[in-house]
């Protein structure tokens, strides 16, 4: 952090790419293409199609969305039409692509800009806010990014909130849902309900703790110690578990 806030307030070059990323996210038609692609991958007629825009509109928004990478572009059949099916450029979020925008939009709100480059900071919190609004994403809240389960948002009430994965043997869960955050059975690497994985508590701040589980949990890749509570803060990555199989969180509360 201390590398960035330095960058952030004395270095141009990093001011401007900064204007360049929030740029290639703050036109809206690119948060629809962006929220059409999180169902499917889609080809440029669909796109175009959905967004009501020109072909060559989209085209164009496509090739910024390329570049900041937040789309991914593979080579995939046409829907059947009356000449056949053709090959046609399908494309798609990029793997962890709107984990990374709102990371990075966090990222930037906590670098302190010079005075006058304080329209970025307005420019952040205005694409942040278009972004969860678009995807349905409130505040505090954990937005899973990862596994079968992945864009589902759930929020934190309470002073104390578990987080864990259903057992199936155990009928209490489903009289917690208000206090917890319940992952489906296939999160196999995560620790059952009836012996939570990690609780997150709220009072003047935000603290994660870490209840025994036996494949860890790590605050932006970091592990943390059993049984030691640890201050979190908005946009941290919170993952429950290793391997395939673990679940990663955005931390968001603003």
């Amino acid at each position: 952090m201390t590398d960035n806030t330095i960058q952030g307030r004395r270095d141009p070059e990093y001011l401007i790419e900064m204007s360049e990323y929030l740029s290639a996210l703050a036109n809206p038609v690119r948060l629809q293409i962006l929220s059409a692609l999180e169902t499917r991958p889609m080809e440029l007629k669909e796109i175009t199609s959905i967004t009501k825009t020109s072909y060559e509109n989209i085209r164009k928004h496509i090739e910024k969305l390329l570049l900041a990478g937040l789309v991914r572009k593979d080579a995939g059949m046409s829907s059947e039409t009356m000449t056949g099916i053709h090959p046609v450029w399908k494309y798609s979020l990029a793997p962890g692509g709107m984990e990374q925008v709102i990371t990075n939009l966090s990222m930037f709100s906590k670098v302190p800009l010079m005075i006058t480059h304080v329209d970025l900071a307005d420019q952040i919190s205005t694409i942040r806010n278009e972004i969860c609004t678009k995807f349905g994403v409130t505040s505090p809240c954990m937005y899973l990014t990862t596994g079968p389960e992945e864009g589902k948002i759930f929020p934190l009430n309470g002073e104390k909130v578990l987080l864990g994965r259903i057992d199936p043997t155990d009928l209490s869960y489903s009289k917690m849902h208000g206090s917890t955050v319940l992952l489906s059975p296939e999160y196999k690497s995560v620790s059952r309900i009836s012996r939570p994985h990690a609780r997150i508590y709220h009072g003047k701040k935000w603290e994660i703790e870490d209840c025994g589980s036996t494949s860890g949990t790590f605050v932006n890749t970091e592990p943390i110690s059993p049984h030691t509570r640890r201050n979190i803060t908005d946009g941290d990555l919170i993952i429950l578990g290793t391997g395939n199989m673990s679940a990663r969180f955005l931390f968001i509360t603003e």
